[in-house]
């Protein structure tokens, strides 16, 4: 649900600076900086006002909070660490994750006197119960000066963080606690919240175990530790700290003392990168479109929980752990397209479960969109790759949804409503924020349609497919005719004019109610993205709140109309307006301020997800078409691999063996072949067996069925 950002203002030149060093040097313009030798952290700005990251885990009900600052948090409990040498404050670095995408946790405090290093990490702990995390922080110590000193830091336990933060759904009402040491546990209200290195000093005077008044746990009675050890220039100290998602009542320590920090991060990189390389792997000569593939599948694999032994795919790891249809849509496309097969399969079971008797599907009153919206991921998760048995099974609840559409349109009909043809108005209290008949609701249903179209043709029900495509036939007749009657310089949000833009950007992509080189969607995008300028980005509500996903589907639109260049803008845009650890807030300030709604946002990984993968390899329409959005760097080695297509599982290499020949390597499929020369130079020559040139402008080659490698000459366009 769009919340409207705030956040101190922060000069928009910087933002264009950036997003335009993105768009015109292929995104090399904000590439990581480099590493140290051996080093595994991928070092990159931070583009919002706080830095946060979420390390969570599939299954669990709550993330890890890390930031903003030196902070570490569960929702109801946060560790603070302060430096010890008294006016050595060093402010805290950004928040980073690891090169290969592996969600383990790295930043820095440094000081004049000393440097602390952080490193933590969330996995399970079977003695914590199934949905039970553990937390283990690593700071190491470094001395810096010249002089031996006292080195260390001084831990906090707090109440929550000190900036934007989230309390938990599970979270305890209580505001004010009983807290105490025992041993090396710190205890809050009987319940173990933390437990500290063995080593760790507690402050000069203080009692082994000591209790005090209640108090918030924020103010001058709250926990503290302080970690010291005496070192000379260049000697380091760690200490390790334990958090459990959920405190515990035990006995000191109880069941975590043999938890290591060690063994929390071998078992945190082993989980995430076996998903990670299970799934699609897509590597660019851009490391920050790599990177940013990679984090978004984390993210979308981090959002999802279990309910009736079925994955669940909820909205982000903090404020956002619920269902909406028209989010687990994108992500079951998502999951689909990046070969997440698993998650797909339940999500779209998940979202069925959300059907009405009367066949309507609906995960918020008034949002009639649903119904489209899950008939459609039904499709994206058994048609990527072909998979007949869940399209039988799906097929039911489709059949259902595909009558509820067409009685919905029938009395709009015979009841002479304003409208008629279409649906019924609705109230969703979010997106178009009106009262009205909605145009995103109407694409969503034609989507729905040639859903079950799809749906129906593979499982062999051959008079439900054409039921379901004769129905998308009328009803987008039904829908032309009333985009004409509104009379609307491009694309309204309702058939009345009044609302906000939200659904009627989805017309295009995914929904293909109009054709994509409709002038209406072009007028569209130059609209929003006027508003947005120079963010590559589109507005919601306000000029100054940047709206992360719902530019996605134009960008889209804009690829398959052939202006890839937009594209590019857009996806310069979304990166240069991504975390450090390259999750997505859902709306943005221009000066970088979230509010309450913290990233990353999981319809804006997996939009993301879409786009990058449809720049490389699409299936939108008939045909298997390759590079449709890709810069011509991007043919100097990226490679697709374990692609789900329609057409069935790909790999892909883009090559450019010559100054003036670019070659495509591919795994062959069933399907005609459809290679987008890349703007900047022009197609000459096919060099391939069964290759040709298409059109006269040089843009296109195309093969056939089955084809295995595609080589063509190119020249620099006139004037280039």
């Amino acid at each position: 649900m769009p919340v409207p950002p705030d956040g101190s203002p922060r000069p928009v030149l910087a933002h264009l600076a950036l997003a335009l060093a993105l768009a015109g040097g292929l995104l090399a313009g904000c590439a990581p900086r480099p590493a140290p030798p051996g080093a595994g952290v991928a070092e990159l700005p931070e583009h919002y006002t706080h830095s946060i990251a979420a390390l969570g885990w599939p299954g669990a009900h709550r993330a890890f909070q890390v930031g903003p600052g030196s902070v570490v948090s569960t929702g109801e409990c946060a560790l603070e660490w302060l430096p010890l040498p008294a006016g050595d404050a060093g402010a805290a670095s950004p928040v980073w994750f690891e090169r290969d995408g592996v969600p383990v946790a790295h930043w820095t405090m440094s000081g004049a006197r000393q440097t602390v290093e952080f490193e933590a990490a969330a996995a399970p702990e079977r003695a914590l119960g199934d949905t039970g995390l553990v937390l283990s922080v690593r700071a190491t110590v470094t001395w810096r000066d010249a002089a031996p000193g006292t080195a260390g830091l001084v831990l906090r336990v707090r109440s929550a963080p000190g900036g934007p933060h989230v309390v938990p759904w599970d979270a305890p009402d209580a505001t004010a606690h009983e807290e105490w040491w025992l041993g090396r546990a710190a205890v809050r209200d009987g319940r173990v919240v933390a437990l500290l290195d063995p080593e760790r000093v507690l402050p000069q005077g203080a009692p082994t175990m000591y209790r005090h008044g209640r108090a918030t746990g924020d103010g001058p009675g709250s926990l503290r530790a302080t970690c010291e050890a005496q070192l000379s220039r260049g000697q380091s100290r760690a200490w390790e700290f334990l958090v459990p998602l959920y405190p515990f009542a035990q006995g000191p320590g109880g069941s975590l003392e043999r938890v290591s920090h060690a063994g929390v991060v071998a078992e945190a990189r082993r989980f995430w990168r076996d998903r990670l390389a299970r799934a699609a792997a897509l590597e660019t000569p851009d490391t920050l479109v790599n990177l940013a593939w990679r984090a978004a599948l984390v993210t979308l694999v981090q959002c999802q929980e279990r309910d009736s032994g079925l994955w669940v795919p909820i909205g982000s790891p903090f404020q956002y752990r619920d269902v909406w249809l028209r989010d687990g849509a994108r992500v079951v496309r998502a999951l689909a397209v990046a070969g997440v097969p698993d998650l797909a399969a339940d999500d779209a079971r998940t979202l069925a479960r959300f059907q009405l008797p009367g066949g309507a599907l609906l995960s918020q009153r008034g949002q009639l969109d649903g119904t489209g919206e899950a008939l459609w991921a039904f499709a994206q998760a058994a048609t990527l790759p072909p998979a007949p048995a869940l399209a039988r099974e799906l097929l039911p609840t489709a059949r259902e949804g595909l009558s509820w559409i067409r009685r919905q349109r029938g009395n709009t009909i015979s009841l002479r409503l304003p409208w008629a043809g279409l649906l019924p108005f609705g109230e969703p209290r979010d997106g178009e924020l009106v009262r009205a008949n909605l145009v995103g609701n109407d694409a969503w249903a034609l989507a729905g349609c040639a859903a079950v179209a799809d749906l129906a043709t593979l499982a062999g029900d051959t008079a439900l497919a054409r039921e379901a495509r004769e129905v998308r036939a009328d009803y987008g007749a039904a829908f032309g005719q009333a985009l004409a009657r509104a009379r609307h310089a491009d694309i309204p949000p309702s058939w009345q004019g009044p609302g906000r833009d939200w659904g009627n950007a989805a017309v295009g992509y995914p929904t293909r109610a109009l054709p994509e080189r409709d002038p209406r969607l072009a007028a569209l995008a130059r609209r929003l993205r006027e508003r947005a300028a120079p963010s590559g980005l589109v507005c919601y509500g306000p000029d100054d709140s940047l709206h992360t996903y719902l530019g996605a589907d134009l960008a889209q639109v804009s690829l398959l109309a052939g202006r890839p260049a937009e594209t590019q803008a857009y996806l310069a845009g979304l990166l240069a307006h991504s975390s450090s650890t390259l999750g997505q807030a859902e709306i943005v300030s221009r000066g970088g301020g979230f509010g309450a709604n913290l990233p990353p946002h999981a319809t804006a990984s997996a939009t993301l997800v879409d786009l990058l993968r449809n720049m490389v390899v699409s299936d939108t329409r008939d045909t298997l078409e390759v590079g449709l959005g890709a810069p011509l760097a991007w043919w100097a080695g990226t490679r697709l691999e374990r692609a789900p297509t329609r057409h069935g599982v790909a790999g892909l290499r883009l090559e450019r063996p010559a100054p003036d020949v670019l070659r495509l390597r591919l795994d062959p499929l069933a399907a005609p072949l459809r290679v987008r020369v890349p703007d900047g130079v022009r197609a000459t020559a096919a060099l391939s067996p069964g290759a040709r040139l298409a059109g006269a402008d040089g843009r296109w080659v195309e093969a056939g069925p089955g084809t295995r490698e595609v080589s063509f000459r190119v020249a620099p366009e006139p004037g280039r």
